[in-house]
């Protein structure tokens, strides 16, 4: 009975863990070139702001207008904005939370700098950074907050790993301005659907060896 109990722990244990995986980070589109608004990953959902209105696993701020002295909106964006920073109603850091994970996240962001970054949660709780300077790097421009310049950012989780949550900092000053957030949910892979219907039948089959 102890045996099997240890095994059914250690395969719902690993089932529910997911693989060491390193996220990979691109950009799409700059809007020096008038693209890239939003994301050109097929199946993405995307969060537009358009309402107005903060979605209800984000904190921060919307705004529906442009804003020179604290937040600007994105180059070529003429819709609602989301912003993170230190005043008028913004917050720093403005957290997005998914409960069942990610596979992939994507925003564009405008006039990046050097005091910007986005801190991507993994599954196993894990943290990774990514700079506005190491944004402004992949996209070929300078964090020197130029409100011309606007880029598409893209994120992939991995292989069996997820995002649990984003978060956009702005530290000290305004602003971290961006816009179409796009997401899409992570499945789990077949392996873990395979150990976790093991790790119920062995339950299944201890409960029944108990009842008798």
């Amino acid at each position: 009975m102890k045996l099997f109990t240890t095994l059914a722990l250690a395969t719902l244990t690993v089932a529910a863990g997911s693989a060491s995986a390193v996220p990979t980070f691109t950009t799409g589109g700059t809007a020096l070139a008038n693209e890239g608004l939003v994301t050109s990953v097929a199946g993405a959902t995307t969060i537009n702001f358009n309402d107005g209105l903060l979605p209800s696993n984000y904190t921060g701020a919307v705004f529906t207008s442009n804003h020179p002295s604290y937040a600007a909106q994105p180059p070529n964006d003429m819709t609602a904005f989301y912003s993170v920073g230190v005043s008028d109603g913004q917050i720093t850091p403005g957290v997005a939370t998914f409960n069942g994970g990610l596979s992939y996240f994507g925003f564009y962001m405008g006039s990046p700098d050097t005091y910007n970054s986005v801190v991507f949660t993994m599954g196993d709780n894990s943290t990774v950074i990514l700079s506005g300077s190491e944004i402004a790097a992949m996209g070929g421009v300078s964090p020197n907050g130029d409100q011309s310049v606007g880029l598409y950012v893209n994120a992939w989780a991995g292989a069996g790993a997820k995002f649990t949550s984003i978060a956009f900092h702005s530290p000290n000053q305004n602003a971290f301005e961006s816009d179409n957030h796009a997401y899409i949910t992570a499945v789990p892979e077949p392996e873990t659907y395979a150990m976790l219907l093991a790790g119920l039948g062995l339950l299944g089959f201890m409960l029944r060896r108990k009842s008798s």
